[in-house]
């Protein structure tokens, strides 16, 4: 059974929304990284593993989104929603840190939840193709 052309066009919609906001995030990210690899690596008393170690996993979330935006471009598999949700859960949570222990602007903080917000609603939307063949009944 086929989806309504109502159905699909939302899931379209959807789909497009989300691969905006993964660029958005991923132009984001980009920009987080080009002021984290200075500090990173500048004169500080913090130890340089602990300043590493958020490098390194401010590098990893980048090339997650990065794969995920690939894949809603590429593929618009399953896998994509189901890393785009965890993607966005995660930035909710981080969005709501920044609001808590006012470690940045609460405009970012904010930013954040907002881009997590529409990011989980466009990836529950967003219906994946069906590339597996059907076997007919």
């Amino acid at each position: 059974m086929s989806p309504s052309p109502e159905y699909a066009s939302r899931s379209r919609l959807a789909w497009g929304l989300l691969v905006l906001i993964l660029a958005v995030e991923a132009v984001g990210g980009a920009i987080v990284l080009m002021n984290a690899f200075p500090a990173a690596f500048s004169a500080s008393t913090d130890p340089i593993e602990q300043r590493l170690s958020i490098l390194i996993a401010a590098v990893i979330a980048w090339v997650w989104v990065l794969v995920t935006l690939g894949g809603s471009l590429r593929l618009r598999a399953g896998w994509v929603r189901g890393s785009a949700l965890t993607i966005h859960v995660l930035l909710f949570a981080a969005g709501t840190g920044i609001l808590q222990t006012q470690v940045a602007e609460p405009l970012i903080g904010w930013l954040l939840v907002l881009l997590a917000f529409a990011g989980f609603a466009a990836a529950i939307i967003a219906r994946p193709l069906d590339t597996a063949p059907r076997e007919e009944s």
